[in-house]
């Protein structure tokens, strides 16, 4: 029996709240098109720094609705609107990381994680997945902000590494060494994680 495949992707009536109130002024042409081209990145980012596919879709709305209100401050001169969205996303998604270390709640369980374990047909193969997957997730939590960062932007939004300078603001030869650097602190982290399991 197959199973259903995993969702990668927002549900559709979760993004459909950044809709403004039926009395709000039409959304500005530009607007739909931003959200159209880059809910997926967004998404995608916050996805990859948040514990639970909920808590991603709440915060990409939150991000829209952010960025529709203060759609009057964007300047297309400094910055792309890829980039100004993810910026709104970063700042999104440090707000509620801090409110989480607040209450204590920054630890991950891969049952709060269930659409990144991947829905394999033997019961065998989803442990051992699992399993991995739990693991490169307790690795990540050791990394320093920055390198989560840095990775989540790379490897949950996508973007190359000239995207990534310009919402970070540092050229693209410092996010190749950034990205270089986070990936073998990353490795390392995975081969103690798996050293202190045996």
């Amino acid at each position: 029996m197959k199973s259903a495949p995993v969702r990668s992707q927002p549900r559709p009536e979760a993004l459909e709240r950044v809709q403004p109130h039926p009395a709000a002024q039409e959304l500005p042409p530009d607007f739909e098109a931003w959200f159209r081209d880059h809910r997926e990145p967004v998404y995608r980012y916050v996805r990859f720094r948040v514990a639970t596919r909920d808590v991603a879709e709440d915060l990409t709305s939150d991000v829209f609705m952010k960025a529709l209100r203060s759609l009057g401050s964007y300047d297309p001169r400094k910055s792309a609107p890829r980039t100004w969205l993810l910026r709104i996303a970063r700042n999104a998604v440090t707000d509620y990381l801090r409110t989480l270390q607040r209450r204590g709640r920054l630890h991950v369980s891969l049952d709060r994680v269930p659409d990144l374990v991947h829905r394999a047909p033997s019961q065998e193969e989803r442990m051992l997945r699992a399993e991995q997957v739990q693991r490169l997730l307790n690795a990540v939590a050791t990394l320093r902000a920055a390198d989560q960062e840095v990775l989540s932007l790379r490897y949950g939004a996508g973007l190359a590494n000239l995207e990534i300078a310009e919402t970070l603001k540092i050229s693209a030869n410092a996010v190749a060494v950034r990205v270089h650097r986070a990936l073998s602190r990353l490795r390392a982290a995975v081969a103690e994680t798996a050293g202190a399991e045996d």
